[in-house]
Order: structure tokens, then C-alpha cells, then sequence
């Protein structure tokens, strides 16, 4: 008699989303915030250390600003711009002045004026509302953090003492900034010239790319960077083993190197060997790596150019965790694919998909059946499906589900059972009606 997840029939409700390396989390328009996916280091702080693959709300707060996820951990802001952290704390990326893991969010310091986050394996960047940089978590092989160290951080450090930076991406290996001039600064680990400054120098510092005043967005992979400028053009540069880079080929550049010749290009994304592209018509594009479908192309064979996703035009942000794909459209739905053996596409299953799956926005988290005015026993079912109400008011209407949406079974002004008996063993999805709400659930037939 116990559920797991109740979800409502309108999927357009998501306002921004991240991925981390198998997590999935996202802020609904009404401030709530949800996550799905891998758990190990209590990454998706809901107290536990469970996988979950379907989307779970984080806490009863309606304030959520914005959230980064990392490799194991996450940090998130709220409106009133207190910065939160939880998971795995081994290198100090909670930022609290420990390393103690924190099973749900825990807010660092009292401070209310941070502005933009970005988390990556172990480590974090941050901006205040100042312009001030900071950072902190693991440091010591690559001085990612840019203190001009390699020594980890435990609390939020500042970064020199400018006051103009704009926007921040961090990569496990490097870091990308944008000041408020348009000027790009890069630091950490440049092995394989993921800095595009035409040497494989590595820095410890934050150092200026070249002298263009018109860059509009930069991100950090692994050992790529992918940056987008004011005049619609991209340019890739670091590792290209994977075809990462978009420019049709394998070989790895130390320099900044446009994309193609097109300069209708919107915003970017990066996995963590992928390049994300989205044009001002709302197409969407991503080349690179496709072990496990992060193309979304219904293959697994990789691209070393950029390829369009199905034939949509109304793609909004993309990002790629470890091997999943997450992405909004202007509408606030949501669509993942790729790797899903954490259960980090959010659909119920832990089945890898080759083709993007629209995500149901989920209408409420419950621990029993006693928050609602009905209880649905057994679960996992093999025969009969109990659906009784818990007071006078009769359950009006339920439907069953397949996970693609089809109708499967449909009963009106039901007394207590439904036969499922000749339903094929899988995952089904009951919607029930009562005093005139619809709640979604997921069920399991043997």
C-alpha cells in the first residue's frame, strides 16, 4: 500500500535543469526543486542514499533559484541568495569547513548574495552579486580553483580581487570565465590546449584568452571548451578524440578555432565529451561522443560534426551529464535520453534510450499513502489492483498507462478492484481522479 511517485498530467512546468555525472535535477516554475538518478554520495539529498528513477521533490521549499550538479554532491541557490550544499564532501566541495557528507541541503555560512553557481566532479565556482569570484573543493592535481594553488578549499575562497566577472563555468580539469567587458579568462590544467590560447601551458591563475571583447558564453568539459561569441559564431578547442570539438575531426586543438561558418548560433552546452548547439530557430545540434545514445540520433555511433536532434524548433537548454542528455524546450518541458542505469532519464525505468523521452512534471512528493484520500495495493501487482478511498468521497475515474502514453485501461466510478491480470509485466502509470484532482502513480505488474 505504499507509493513511491505521483505525477500530474502537465509536463510543462520545468523552469531550469542540470545534470551531473548520472543525476538529473530540476526547479519547477513553482520553486520546488526535484531530482532523479544515481545516489551514492547522497548526491540528490532526500536523506537517503537510494537510487531513484523517477523524479523526487528535494525538501518542501518553494524558493529554489538555480542548482549545479557535480560528480557526487550538488549546490543550489535560493532566491534570497543563500548558498546550499549536500553530498559527498571528501575534498571540501560542500564548502561548510568540513568533510562530513551531508545527506540533504545544507546551507553554507550565512551570506545571501550569491548570484551564479557551477559544480563540477569535486569542485565548485561561484559569483557574488559584487562581481567577486570564489571557489572551492579539490585543487590539487590541476589548481582548477584558480588561487594559484594546489591545495584543496573547504569554504568558499576568493579569487583575486576583480569585481567585473560575468559568468563562470567549471570543469574538472579547468576553468572558463566571462568578464563584464567580454573578455574571456581560462586556468587549471591544459594538457590537451582545452585553454585555446595556442599552448598546452597549464596555469594556476585565471589568464586572458587572446584580446576579443565580444565573447557571450564559454564552458569547461573534461579536457575541451566550447564558447559561443555576440556575432552568433562558436569555437571549440582542447581534446578531439571523441569528435567533441564539431569541427569533423579527431585531433585535439590548442587554440580557439571557429565551428563551420554559421553565425546563427544561440546557446551551447557540453558533456563531458560532447558540444551542445542551439540556434536562434530553436533547432537543436550536438556532436561527439554516443556510447550510450547522448546524440539522441537512435544510434550509438559517434559524431565528429555537429547533428540535428529530431526536428523540433523550440529547444531552449541542453547539457549532458556522464552519458545522459537533459533538455528544455521554450514550452517548460523536458526531454532526457541517453544512459539511464541510475535512473537518471527520470521516466521509472533504468532502460538506456536512444531517442529523447518527454518527462512528466511531477505534481507531489509523498512517504505514504496516508498523505492521500486513497490507498492503490499491491505494488508490484500481479492480478488484481486495489484502489480504495480512505473517507466517504468515491474514486471517479482511473486510467492505466504504458510508459509511452497509451491507454491501456480506462474505469469509471470504480468500487475497490481492476483486473490487470492480462497487462504484459512491466511498468504502467495508474492516474486516479478523486473530488475532482487527477494524481498520477507508477505501478509495477509481475
Amino acid at each position: 500500500m505504499l507509493f513511491c511517485s505521483i505525477t500530474s498530467v502537465n509536463a510543462q512546468c520545468w523552469q531550469s535543469v542540470s545534470a551531473g555525472l548520472y543525476t538529473t535535477f530540476a526547479i519547477k516554475n513553482d520553486g520546488t526543486l526535484w531530482a532523479c538518478g544515481g545516489n551514492f554520495g547522497a548526491q540528490l539529498g532526500d536523506g537517503t542514499t537510494t537510487d531513484k528513477n523517477f523524479f523526487i521533490q528535494i525538501g518542501n521549499d518553494t524558493n529554489w533559484k538555480s542548482v549545479s550538479a557535480g560528480g557526487s554532491h550538488t549546490i543550489a541557490l535560493k532566491t534570497n541568495g543563500t548558498l546550499w550544499t549536500w553530498g559527498y564532501n571528501g575534498m571540501g566541495q560542500l564548502g561548510d569547513g568540513t568533510y562530513v557528507n551531508k545527506l540533504v541541503p545544507t546551507q553554507v555560512g550565512f551570506d545571501n548574495d550569491w548570484k551564479i553557481i557551477s559544480a563540477t566532479y569535486w569542485s565548485n565556482l561561484a559569483l557574488k552579486n559584487n562581481g567577486t569570484l570564489w571557489a572551492w573543493g579539490d585543487n590539487n592535481n590541476y589548481g582548477q580553483l584558480g588561487d594559484g594553488t594546489l591545495v584543496d578549499k573547504n569554504i568558499p575562497t576568493q579569487i583575486g580581487t576583480d569585481t567585473d566577472w560575468l559568468k563562470i563555468s567549471a570543469g574538472p580539469t579547468h576553468s572558463l570565465a566571462i568578464k563584464n567587458n567580454g573578455t574571456l579568462w581560462v586556468w587549471g590544467y591544459n594538457g590537451a590546449g582545452q585553454f585555446g590560447n595556442g599552448n598546452n601551458t597549464d596555469s594556476y591563475v585565471p589568464i586572458q584568452v587572446g584580446t576579443d571583447t565580444n565573447w557571450k558564453n564559454a564552458l569547461a568539459s573534461d579536457y575541451n571548451s566550447l564558447a559561443l561569441k555576440t556575432n552568433g559564431t562558436i569555437y571549440s578547442c582542447g581534446e578531439g578524440y571523441f569528435g567533441e570539438l564539431a569541427n569533423g575531426s579527431t585531433n585535439d586543438l590548442n587554440i580557439f578555432t571557429q565551428i563551420g561558418t554559421q553565425n546563427d548560433w544561440e546557446e551551447i552546452g557540453v558533456g563531458m565529451d560532447n558540444s551542445i548547439a542551439i540556434k536562434t530557430n530553436k533547432t537543436l545540434w550536438i556532436s561527439g561522443h554516443n556510447i550510450y545514445g547522448m546524440l539522441g540520433n537512435g544510434t550509438t555511433i559517434q559524431s565528429n560534426n555537429f547533428i540535428q536532434v529530431g526536428s523540433d524548433t523550440n529547444w531552449q537548454f541542453a547539457t549532458i551529464g556522464e552519458y545522459h542528455t537533459i533538455a528544455l524546450k521554450n514550452d517548460q518541458s523536458l526531454s532526457t535520453w541517453g544512459y539511464n542505469f541510475y535512473g537518471e532519464l527520470g521516466n521509472g525505468t533504468n532502460t538506456t534510450s536512444l531517442l529523447p523521452l518527454d518527462i512528466n512534471c511531477p505534481l507531489m512528493n509523498i512517504d505514504s499513502h496516508e498523505k492521500l484520500s486513497f490507498s492503490i495495493y499491491p505494488n508490484p501487482i500481479e492480478s488484481v489492483l486495489n484502489i480504495v478511498s480512505n473517507d466517504s468521497v468515491k474514486v471517479e475515474n482511473v486510467v492505466i498507462y504504458d510508459l509511452l502514453g497509451k491507454v491501456i485501461i480506462e474505469q469509471k466510478q470504480i468500487e475497490n478492484q481492476i483486473n490487470v491480470q492480462n497487462l504484459n509485466s512491466g511498468i504502467y502509470i495508474v492516474a486516479v481522479t478523486k473530488a475532482g484532482k487527477t494524481f498520477f502513480a507508477k505501478i509495477v505488474k509481475k
